[in-house]
């Protein structure tokens, strides 16, 4: 709706300023939409593959590594928590 009445506006400084503003925030949301949409299942695919991998090697230690990274995306969620307030 707002590109379609930029689109249907005269050109002048101040309009192309602010298409250029809007390209760069569709640009980013395109990217943030490839990264959840595309990357997170591939990411899902072969943390599931590295896991049994692991396991077929190690045995029950294989929960280690997960233990580990657990704890530091609580920390790290934490951190941004505390950040907030």
């Amino acid at each position: 709706m707002i590109y379609q009445k930029m689109l249907n506006l005269k050109s002048n400084e101040n309009q192309s300023a602010a298409m250029t503003l809007m390209g760069t925030d569709v640009e980013r949301i395109v990217e943030t939409w490839h990264l959840l949409l595309i990357e997170s299942w591939s990411n899902l695919i072969q943390l599931g593959i590295g896991i049994w991998l692991l396991e077929q090697r190690l045995g029950a230690v294989c929960i280690a590594p997960i233990i580990v990274v657990l704890g530091n995306i609580s920390m790290y969620l934490e951190g941004d928590s505390d950040e907030d307030n």
